[in-house]
């Protein structure tokens, strides 16, 4: 919706959701609108960005404030809210540009207490707000007193951060006014004085333009000395004979003072506009070097270099590799990490925070270490550290280093999630072609088998003949495999059809033990299947399948000579049909596995004779037709017990008649 409100050009708020706008600053009170913030958005459950509105005097920002915003902005992220900061010309410009663009609902703002006089000079950034913007609600919270001065840095501090750079735009400025008279000299008998003093604007714009507002008004004050004494009769004394002399000084003075203002603010604009370029470039050709990257080695790479680029610093990729951190790429390739900053990356990997130098946990480390989410889970380790021992990032760059771990971390996401696509596919082809094959061999054999199986009950009818009977039995038993075989590629395919109609299981029981004699040869057949049991509603082909699969798998595996047993009740959740033998039993812990295709346990009966086909067939048919399967040990006897059990809403309730009347 925002991108159709943005191309239809229309302004304005819609009700299309609260959105909730802090604006932080470098202040230590910032800390506690994020909070409130925070808890608004809560309210309102809606989303919320902490904005900070980069003006030309974050310039001169001590290193303190810096780290402070920094943090400030660390602990909105934390708290689940989008982070941005943005160059513009005044705080009240850049909140209402941004809430206009993101249709923000509800602004959070502090409002400090300060001095009436700096108030008349300065104006109120709540009262414009309040004129400049509509239809949205501010909420202004105070800021204590001792709170606003704690977390502000005094002017001159500011300014004498940079001593060097400061004297050096003195000295240029103090040098182009005296380039200036000179030139001045030279021709002011062909200028005349109204034409000197329009030179002087020129040295005011260049020390203004290159070294902001107070070079500029340093030139502007010499500039008007300078043309006094040099230039207003009587000249070489400061004294102003003529009244309109006095005038055009003052209008030089006004004019410098006013081109002194504006140059530096058109500088300081251009600087932010030239840092948020190169950060904007930056994140946009690592981003478009993201697109071409097909594997995780690549991108640490790519991202560890683009790292130690921007920060001058060396650049760690680190990624979890069975069960511990591995360097994937380092820049310097030789570089390594001591016991301490591992220590600082295996906790990022657990808390999916920051950690290391610069940061509130294990400073002590030569390391920065920040995490590399994919989803929601840190995926991947990046760190940084720099020779001489500084903080490898500044503070006010920290939003950068997180937009490339950001960025990195969606691709890290997709890097894996085609790598899984690709396992994936690799595996529905390998299960496609199991089936085909499986199908394949199924009906190959099929049309010898029944030519043999029919020769063989021939044979075997012809008297008692040991070879025949073997052959005939053996012959069953492959013909049962080659079912199965199919009954299996039928499962996996999706391929069953039901045809659903009321069973009676005593009768479903005695069908199946009379076709699984001759696998049960040697075992008697203890049947407990009440005849009252009420019917139950299955595909009958389907359920004569699983019962002789079952009873299969009991002769096979149960001691000589013992019974098998086939019982049914009724539960409080449906009917449970089980299937009991008399032997080895299963292993322990792996009763559920044993209805896996091609299961077989090493240590116990289910390591020889069989495929391991059988009971997944089982269980495939069953849940086919909505039952559900279990598998233990017997607690009377040692022996395995199967279970069918058919719930509730399968049982064919037989109708009541009606009372008469």
């Amino acid at each position: 919706m925002l991108i159709d409100l943005k191309a239809q050009a229309l302004a304005g708020v819609y009700a299309a959701g609260e959105r909730v706008l802090v604006a932080v600053s470098e202040l230590a009170s910032a800390p506690e609108l994020v909070r409130a913030a925070k808890r608004l958005a809560d309210a309102l459950k809606a989303p919320w960005t902490a904005l900070h509105a980069e003006t030309r005097r974050a310039a001169g920002l001590a290193p303190a404030e810096r780290q402070r915003l920094a943090d400030t902005l660390a602990l909105a992220t934390s708290l689940g809210a989008a982070t941005a900061t943005i160059p513009a010309q005044s705080v009240v410009e850049g909140l209402t540009a941004y809430a206009t663009d993101a249709r923000a609902t509800q602004i959070v703002i502090g409002k400090s207490r300060r001095s009436r006089w700096f108030e008349l000079r300065h104006g109120s950034v709540v009262d414009h707000l309040v004129r400049e913007i509509e239809g949205v609600a501010i909420h202004v919270l105070p800021t204590p007193a001792d709170v606003s001065l704690a977390g502000s840095t005094p002017r001159a501090a500011r300014i004498g951060t940079e001593p060097d750079a400061s004297a050096t735009q003195y000295a240029r400025a103090a040098a182009l006014v005296a380039l200036t008279t000179a030139i001045g000299v030279l021709l002011g008998h062909a200028l005349g004085v109204q034409g000197v003093d329009l030179l002087y604007l020129l040295p005011v714009m260049a020390a203004a333009s290159r070294g902001g507002l107070w070079p500029g008004l340093l030139a502007g004050v010499l500039s008007a000395l300078a043309f006094n004494f040099f230039f207003l009769p009587p000249i070489y004394t400061f004294t102003i004979a003529n009244p309109q002399n006095a005038v055009t000084l003052l209008v030089l003075l006004a004019v410098a003072f006013a081109t002194s203002q504006l140059a530096a603010r058109v500088r300081a604009q251009a600087d932010l506009a030239q840092t948020s370029a190169r950060q904007n470039a930056a994140l946009a050709g690592f981003a478009r070097q993201l697109g071409a990257i097909a594997t995780e080695a690549e991108l640490a790479q790519a991202l560890a270099g683009e790292c130690a680029r921007l920060f001058d610093a060396h650049a760690l990729f680190l990624s979890p590799r069975d069960g511990t951190l591995a360097i994937v790429a380092a820049v310097p390739p030789e570089t390594r990490i001591n016991d301490v900053a591992r220590a600082a990356a295996e906790w990022v990997v657990d808390r999916a925070q920051p950690a290391g130098r610069g940061s509130d946990t294990l400073p002590a480390a030569d390391w920065l270490f920040v995490p590399v989410m994919a989803g929601t889970q840190a995926r991947a380790v990046l760190g940084l550290s720099r020779e001489d021992g500084r903080d490898p990032v500044r503070a006010d760059r920290r939003a950068t280093l997180s937009a490339l771990a950001e960025q990195a971390g969606l691709a890290l996401a997709r890097i894996r999630s085609e790598a899984d696509l690709g396992r994936v596919a690799r595996l529905e082809e390998r299960d496609r072609l199991r089936a085909a094959l499986l199908a394949s061999v199924g009906h190959d054999l099929r049309t010898p088998l029944t030519t043999i199986l029919g020769a063989a009950r021939e044979i075997a009818g012809r008297g008692h003949d040991p070879v025949a009977d073997a052959l005939h039995g053996e012959t069953l038993r492959l013909q049962r495999f080659v079912t199965n075989l199919l009954d299996m590629a039928r499962v996996e395919a999706g391929a069953l059809r039901l045809n659903s109609e009321p069973v009676d299981l005593t009768d479903a029981v005695a069908s199946a033990a009379a076709d699984a004699r001759t696998a049960l040869a040697g075992h008697a057949i203890a049947l407990d299947v009440p005849p009252d049991l009420p019917l139950v509603r299955a595909d009958p082909q389907l359920l004569h399948h699983c019962l002789l699969n079952l009873l299969d798998n009991a002769g096979k595996f149960a001691a000589p000579g013992t019974p098998i047993g086939i019982r049914a009740a009724r539960t409080p959740g449906g009917i449970a049909l089980s299937v009991e033998d008399e032997g080895p039993g299963l292993p322990p812990g792996h009763e559920s596995r044993v209805w896996d295709t091609f299961a077989k346990f090493k240590g116990s009966d289910r390591e020889r004779n069989g495929s391991g086909l059988g009971l997944a067939i089982v269980r495939g048919f069953a849940e086919a037709m909505g039952f559900t399967v279990t598998a233990a040990n017997r607690n009377d006897v040692q022996g395995a017990r199967f279970t069918l059990i058919a719930p509730e809403d399968l049982i064919v309730r037989a109708s009541t008649p009606a009372r008469a009347a």
